[in-house]
């Protein structure tokens, strides 16, 4: 007995031991090594801990040697698969399982295991909480953050020694709970060694708003390891607690490196709005001179004119803002693609003696390309101004932005800004008597509004029949049981940062007002003057459809699209479709609100 135990401690050095070993002599060695183990396990066939050593070794001893493979993965797997065939209901062999499977599967494996040790609460005791912590990173890596809080929140109760902060404070972040997520954080500072979390905990905070907390957690990785320091998110967090000079050397710092494209960039962002002439000239050479698709357009070229107009200008600036001026032109060019083709489709039906009925608004293609053309150019400014890093990196594929947060400020912005451009430009195409004749009407056509507002009622009962039948198919709307689904966040970003007031401004009236004048109005007006209504009302609620980008809701905006039109027609007049449009929105206005 006593040798029999001598051996199994000399055998349990620990798996990683013996790798060291095998780096030399590995196939004899390896050999050698598993006889050993299957030695022992003859003689001690109930000694599970030096079964699942030898499973281990199986599935480490070549996974070095394969860059894209492990060559024992199978052989390891069912060595695992073995041990619980031998020791059913072991919560080391069953967790060791775990270890090969992945996706559904390991979720499945994984809630196995959590009902088994509700069952046998004393036979688990001592490894539910690892149970938990695999489902909680599980679930939070499936983007399932309630459920990631949840089981996070129980590995914990079961062992208060884990640091699952970072965890759970993504997990309530993404729950938009973020007094939650920087109270986990907060209250996991002090239970972190590793400098690279301490690091990763820092953005965190910085992206919750709270950069003097973020300053603390960076200053608390520098020390603990200084080559994990990220100088650049420190250096923002300086910037964001208002210690503008003394960010600087930081950013600078941040920028060393050849390959920091992001250290250069938040160099060039900061001298742009703190530092002298000569210094936003330096940084912005530095900045380009790594690739001309770091300034693709020449935003930073403008930006930098702007602040010092007498800096000197490079060959390659000058292609960059030609570049510029190209992609400002092509919204202009781009319409002609679909606007060509109705217009000979027009000709070729006249030709043949189709006439068409008079339309029920003057517009026609002329103005449906000019309303197209500035639809896009606001989208292209928009993304300019508001999302110009990923833009970069549509022209340069090396260069990767840091991930923001989904809810920001410069989400409102771009949404504020692409919103009230189309209001502007569809009040450019509407004379006063036609903005006076339709307050007049809509005050003065109940029974339309009533219709409108009951209809966009029925088309909210037909989303929740179509989610159903979806559903039934397997596929989950989630938060698609809004109707603004494809844009919540850019709702949540404008009441989050500005106003509700504002949203509601936006959301419930200009954005119904504009849209159902350039659809069910410009557009709809340009095609029947080109082909049978029922055709131009099929293709306007196509392309009404494809701009909201859900497709998931496609259907749904289809029929709305087809509905609205419909009701323009019968009714000769936009009262009806605006109504059920704005009462549409206010529904799907109240419901995000309330969520967030």
């Amino acid at each position: 007995m006593a040798q029999g135990h001598a051996q199994q401690q000399s055998l349990l050095k620990d798996h990683q031991h013996y790798l060291t070993k095998l780096t030399n002599a590995k196939d004899s060695l390896y050999k050698e090594i598993l006889a050993s183990f299957d030695a022992h396990i003859k003689a001690n066939p109930t000694d599970i801990e030096i079964q699942l050593e030898k499973c281990r070794i199986i599935d480490k001893a070549y996974y070095d040697s394969y860059e894209e493979y492990n060559p024992n993965y199978e052989e390891a797997k069912a060595c695992a698969a073995d041990v619980v065939k031998r020791f059913p209901g072991n919560p080391e062999a069953l967790l060791y399982q775990g270890e090969f499977l992945y996706g559904d599967s390991l979720t499945m494996h994984l809630e196995h295991l959590r009902d088994l040790s509700k069952e046998n609460e004393s036979l688990w005791e001592g490894y539910a909480w690892k149970v938990y912590k695999q489902l909680a990173e599980q679930y939070h890596y499936n983007e399932e953050f309630a459920e990631a809080a949840q089981f996070g929140e129980l590995a914990i109760a079961h062992n208060d020694t884990l640091d699952l902060s970072l965890l759970l404070a993504e997990s309530y972040k993404n729950q938009s709970l973020k007094s939650k997520a920087i109270d986990a954080l907060l209250n996991g500072m002090d239970s972190t060694d590793e400098a690279w979390t301490l690091n990763q905990k820092g953005k965190l905070l910085l992206e919750l708003g709270v950069p003097d907390k973020a300053m603390d957690a960076f200053r608390m990785s520098s020390k603990k390891n200084a080559q994990m320091e990220d100088a650049g998110a420190l250096g923002q967090a300086m910037i964001d607690n208002g210690l503008w000079e003394e960010a600087r050397p930081y950013l600078l710092k941040a920028s060393a490196s050849d390959w920091s494209f992001l250290g250069l960039q938040k160099l060039l962002e900061y001298d742009l709005k703190y530092s002298s002439a000569d210094s936003v000239q330096a940084s912005y050479e530095r900045y380009v001179e790594k690739d001309f698709w770091n300034d693709p357009v020449g935003i930073y070229r403008l930006r930098l004119t702007f602040s010092n107009p007498l800096s000197g200008w490079l060959l390659s600036d000058v292609g960059r803002i030609l570049l510029l001026v190209l992609l400002i032109v092509l919204p202009f060019v781009l319409p002609y693609l679909w606007i060509l083709p109705i217009h000979y489709y027009g000709m070729w039906q006249r030709q043949r003696g189709k006439i068409f009925s008079e339309t029920t608004f003057k517009w026609g293609l002329r103005q449906f390309w000019l309303v197209c053309s500035f639809w896009l150019l606001s989208d292209v400014v928009a993304y300019l101004l508001f999302n110009y890093n990923d833009f970069i990196g549509i022209f340069n594929s090396r260069i990767t932005s840091e991930a923001g947060e989904v809810i920001s400020k410069h989400l409102a912005n771009a949404t504020l800004f692409f919103f009230s451009s189309l209001a502007v430009v569809t009040m450019a195409f509407l004379k006063n008597e036609d903005i006076a004749n339709f307050i007049t009407k809509m005050r003065n056509s109940a029974i339309q509004i009533r219709t409108g507002i009951g209809l966009a009622f029925a088309l909210r009962i037909g989303l929740a029949v179509y989610a159903g039948i979806l559903h039934q198919a397997g596929i989950s709307l989630e938060d698609g049981s809004s109707v603004f689904a494809s844009i919540n966040d850019s709702i949540i970003s404008i009441n989050s940062f500005y106003s509700p007031y504002l949203g509601f401004l936006f959301v419930v009236i200009l954005v119904p007002f504009y849209e159902e004048v350039l659809f069910r109005g410009i557009f709809l007006s340009a095609c029947e003057r080109n082909m049978k209504f029922l055709y131009a009302n099929i293709l306007q609620s196509l392309v009404f459809a494809l701009v909201h980008q859900n497709l998931k809701l496609f259907v749904f905006y289809f029929a709305f699209g087809m509905l609205a039109g419909h009701f323009r027609q019968q009714s000769q007049g936009l009262i009806i479709s605006t109504s059920m449009h704005m009462a549409n929105n206010l529904m799907a206005f109240l419901f995000i609100t309330m969520r967030s």
